[in-house]
């Protein structure tokens, strides 16, 4: 498991705990509806240009691949797990 995934694990933040990586449907859903994708209020979310991270994995690569998603266009992409690309939390409501 990688350092991000234990990082966002073990995150407390503004009093709250239940943080955690989305899946890689929740990212895409952030990019449509508060990142560059949103056609009513683009990049509302403050997002960067770039791969984020998801929490999928993708298990036909003995999962040293997860999913991902390039904020700059939309498109989703796996990459090594070792790589440094951006992550955003999410907290259940």
């Amino acid at each position: 498991m990688l350092t991000y995934y234990r990082f966002w694990a073990n995150l407390t933040l503004g009093g709250f705990s239940d943080w955690y990586l989305p899946s890689k449907d929740e990212l895409n859903l952030m990019y449509l509806n508060i990142g560059q994708g949103s056609s009513t209020n683009p990049n509302h979310g403050d997002f960067s240009n770039g791969f984020y991270w998801s929490s999928t994995e993708m298990e036909l690569y003995d999962n040293d691949y997860a999913w991902g998603q390039y904020f700059n266009d939309g498109f989703q992409s796996i990459g090594v797990k070792d790589s440094n690309y951006f992550v955003r939390a999410l907290r259940a409501f």
